[in-house]
This record gives C-alpha cells, sequence and structure tokens, in this order.
C-alpha cells in the first residue's frame, strides 16, 4: 500500500526559529507597552539602553530570588504574590493588581525572547526604540485593549497611594466615617445621593467639624493627582475619598498583622498571607451642593435604617463599624450596634473573636467584601472609562530588529 509523501517537509530548526521570533516579538510590544504605561521598568529600560542580556539575568535572578524565599510547599497563591511584590513594588495592592500564574508565564516567555535577541542579534541604537518610529497615532480611549487598561488602571492606583501617603495624615477611621456618612444618603427611589462627595457640605450640620482636616488633608492629595495625571477627565473628590479609604484601612490592617509577632513573623504575615481587599471601582461624580437623603443625626440607630435602607446586612454592617462616628474608640460603637440590633450583636461578637487571632481572617475578609458592597454594588453606576488617555498606538512593522 503506497501512503503519500509529504513533500514539504518543515525541519525542527524551522519551529524553533519561529518560536524565536514570536518570543522576541512578544518581548518588544511588552517592553514598549510598558515604557508608556510605567511598569517592568528593569527590563525596559535594561533593553532599551542596549544592556538588554544584563538586564534580563538581572530580572530573571530576581525572580529566582523571589521564588526562592518561598516555602516549595507553598500555594500558588503565595508565589504570585512575590511575583506582584517585584513588578509593582505595592505589598498592599490587591488581588486585581497580582501577575497571576498566566501572565507570570507571558512575562517569562517575553524575558526568554529578549536573552535570546539580546545575545544573538546587535543592539540597535537608542534613537531607533526611544524616538516615534514604532508607534502610528494613538489608540483612543474608547478602543484600549483590556492589557493597556490595567495597565493605566495601575499606574493611576499607585499614583493615588503616594498622593494620599504624603497629604492624607488623618487616621483611617476618619475617612471611613465620611465615606459612611455620604455612601448611606443613597436614595434608591430617586436615583440621588450616596457617595458623590456631599459629606462635605453637611459637616457643620452634623457637628462633625472634627472631620474637616481630612476634607482639607484629601483635597490636597486630589488636586496633586490631577495635576500630575494625564487623562483629560479630572479625579472626582468622592472618587479619592472612597479610594483612601479603601487604601488606609487596608495598610492599617497589614499593621495589624504586622503586630502580630515578633522577629519579623509579622512582616511575611502581612505580605504573604494577608486578607483580600478588593479596590473600589473609580468614575464617580462630585455633587455640588447636598444631596439624596438627609441625615437628622449621626446616632448608631439612624446610621444602621440608613445601611439597612440601600441593602446592608447584618454581618456587614458589624463589618462597618469601622466607620461609625466615635469609631476611634471601636469596642464602645460595637456595645452600641450590639445593644441597638440582635443580629448585628451576633456578628460583631464573631469579629471581635476574630481579631484575636494571628491574621484575623473571618473579620478582615469581612469588611473587605462590605466596604467593596458599600461603595460599589449599592451605589450609582461609575463611567467605565474614567481616567484612562489615549495611549500610542504600536506599530510593529517599524520596529528594526
Amino acid at each position: 500500500m503506497m501512503y503519500p509523501v509529504d513533500r514539504n517537509p518543515r525541519p525542527v530548526r524551522l519551529y524553533a526559529l519561529t518560536l524565536m521570533v514570536a518570543a522576541a516579538t512578544a518581548a518588544v510590544a511588552l517592553i514598549y507597552s510598558s515604557k508608556h504605561a510605567g511598569q517592568n521598568e528593569i527590563l525596559s529600560r535594561g533593553f532599551i539602553t542596549g544592556r538588554g542580556a544584563n538586564a534580563a539575568a538581572m530580572a530573571s535572578s530576581q525572580c529566582r530570588a523571589a521564588r526562592s524565599s518561598v516555602p516549595r510547599h507553598a500555594s500558588p497563591l503565595l508565589v504570585t504574590r512575590a511575583q506582584r511584590d517585584i513588578d509593582f513594588d505595592a505589598a498592599d495592592l490587591p488581588a486585581s493588581t497580582r501577575v497571576g500564574r498566566k501572565g507570570f508565564l507571558t512575562a517569562s516567555s517575553a524575558l526568554a525572547g529578549i536573552q535570546i535577541l539580546a545575545a544573538s542579534q546587535p543592539m540597535q541604537s537608542r534613537a531607533e526604540f526611544e524616538g516615534d518610529k514604532p508607534f502610528t497615532g494613538t489608540t483612543p480611549v474608547e478602543k484600549l485593549v483590556p492589557g493597556q487598561k490595567q495597565a493605566q488602571r495601575t499606574e493611576l492606583y499607585i499614583l493615588l497611594k503616594a498622593k494620599i501617603g504624603e497629604n492624607v495624615k488623618s487616621p483611617f477611621t476618619s475617612v471611613m466615617q465620611l465615606v459612611l456618612l455620604d455612601a448611606i444618603k443613597r436614595d434608591k427611589e430617586s436615583k440621588t445621593g450616596g457617595l458623590d462627595g456631599s459629606i462635605q457640605y453637611e459637616l457643620d450640620r452634623l457637628k462633625l467639624s472634627n472631620l474637616k482636616t481630612t476634607v482639607s488633608e484629601l483635597k490636597k492629595a486630589q488636586a496633586e493627582v490631577n495635576k500630575e495625571w494625564k487623562s483629560e477627565d479630572k479625579l472626582s473628590f468622592a472618587d479619592i475619598l472612597t479610594f483612601a479609604g479603601y487604601l488606609k484601612t487596608a495598610q492599617e490592617f497589614s499593621r495589624a498583622l504586622n503586630d502580630r509577632s515578633t522577629n519579623g513573623g509579622g512582616t511575611v504575615i502581612a505580605t504573604q498571607f494577608s486578607n483580600p481587599f478588593p479596590i473600589p471601582s473609580l468614575g464617580r461624580t462630585d455633587a455640588s451642593s447636598a444631596s439624596g437623603k438627609t441625615l437628622s443625626s449621626t446616632s448608631v440607630s439612624e446610621i444602621i435604617d440608613g445601611l439597612k435602607a440601600i441593602g446592608m446586612s447584618a454581618r456587614d454592617i458589624a463589618a462597618l463599624s469601622i466607620g461609625f462616628p466615635g469609631s476611634e474608640n471601636l469596642d464602645e460603637v460595637e456595645k452600641e450596634l450590639a445593644a441597638a440590633d440582635q443580629k448585628v450583636a451576633g456578628f460583631i461578637k464573631s469579629g471581635q473573636q476574630s481579631r484575636k487571632t494571628v491574621t484575623q481572617n473571618a473579620y478582615q475578609v469581612n469588611v473587605g467584601e462590605a466596604y467593596f458592597k458599600l461603595t460599589s454594588l449599592v451605589q450609582q453606576k461609575t463611567a467605565p472609562l474614567a481616567y484612562y488617555y489615549p495611549a500610542p498606538k504600536f506599530d510593529i512593522k517599524k520596529v528594526k530588529l
């Protein structure tokens, strides 16, 4: 029996060459997108300046060092957190900014491409890589791909973190009180109020002048972010208030874990086993005056009623006790909450027990979920394209390899 003969055999080396070209192409695309997004500076800086092999070796050694510091039996989550710390240098950023296993493999492939390219090709001049040649126009905001959006959002998160850290010196409880009181003013029937920053206009009436300093600090941070951020959209006060509540609470939780043990063990707990705290969505608009429901007081009973009215459960209310006025003395606030609602009292008791443990897992997870629900799920919809900016349109045909 005769079998057909393949008259165009493909040698193995052709496949290898194809893989090398694909890896090199992915590496160049990654570098250019990373350069304009402000990420992966180790790779892009070394490659563009002609030190590709050294930079790649340095990045490889750092990745190996991070992975070797993790026990062999560690979970994938632990490994990705070590990778995240290298890539973003932001140990308190949550799960949405972590580098997953798929992303790590993609970056590793690109890194291999860089090493192959650096070893086999003479490096082009700096002008050929840093000029406008690899780009043709810009990609409008509405056509940005998910990777570009994620890069820009992470860049904004890092800027927000820096400016809030520099300017907002008030305790996290003060920020949380502003967030909570602003959020419960949401009127679901008229679809007005909520997290729109209008609480700043009612502090005198509610006898909360002590929070005016926090408002001033937040506005200063807001102005500095808007001065540096590249988007045409201006960051709203409602958004920086919401993000500051998330950031300062997450940092406080990390400090609480860090204080749990001696001899550096707390640092390991805080950085490697920190509890998830979702980042709230951005894209809110500010009110120019008081809006939504009018609070007659800041009593525990009225705040409980306000939280229930917007759909918060007893567990959520117990977790958000750190945002009630007077939460600087949390024990006293929790006593009032427990006395006011029996269902809430049960969750407060379990939260207090969790706070006594090493990782505070149940308590911190409940707070993170309740905060995300309060700021994102039961509020007005946020603008999905807020704070993005047009990105250079990459043209692989114009890259000289």
